[in-house]
């Protein structure tokens, strides 16, 4: 009974570890889903500036301008592509329920025992190693979207700048 009281408290810390690396995969989608209205959006901008420039019978764009606007469209587009990478279904992994039927069938279901704690605590920490593996691979993709945002933005500003020179 000592043993079971003791692993209270990392019952504890593993159950909100857990949630915590769920609330994280969750949050990582909707800011891939973020990364993909916004890159859409700035491309509108970008493709709404070339078509106002064009109708205006202004000066053509310069060789300069138009390739940083095309670097900026290609940017965005990879953005938007990175964004769906992000909310790709990944293999997380999950206790089947064919698992907890054959628990429930057991005769002794109810009662716990010293190796079905760890058993439990086990798949637990399995779950928790997989999530959080999957959450730092979608941290990392998501960092590269921003960061093609980010350049896109950039190349958005020069060609604004040569534009009004």
């Amino acid at each position: 009974m000592g043993a079971t009281s003791s692993s209270a408290p990392y019952e504890t810390l593993l159950t909100d570890q857990l949630a915590e690396e769920r609330a994280k995969k969750a949050s990582l989608e909707q800011r891939g889903i973020a990364v993909i209205s916004t890159s859409g959006t700035l491309v509108a901008i970008v493709l709404g500036f070339i078509s106002l420039r064009g109708a205006q019978n202004a000066a053509a764009l310069s060789s300069g301008t138009t390739s940083l606007l095309v670097s900026a469209l290609i940017a965005l587009a990879v953005a938007a592509a990175v964004g769906l990478l992000i909310n790709l279904p990944l293999r997380t992994p999950v206790i089947e329920a064919t698992d907890f039927m054959a628990v429930l069938d057991a005769p002794s279901w109810n009662s716990r025992d010293q190796e079905d704690l760890r058993s439990e605590r086990r798949i637990q920490v399995q779950i928790l190693l997989r999530l959080s593996k999957i959450n730092r691979i979608r941290a990392r993709v998501l960092f590269a979207a921003l960061l093609l945002e980010v350049a896109a933005l950039t190349l958005m500003l020069f060609s604004a700048v040569l534009t009004l020179k």
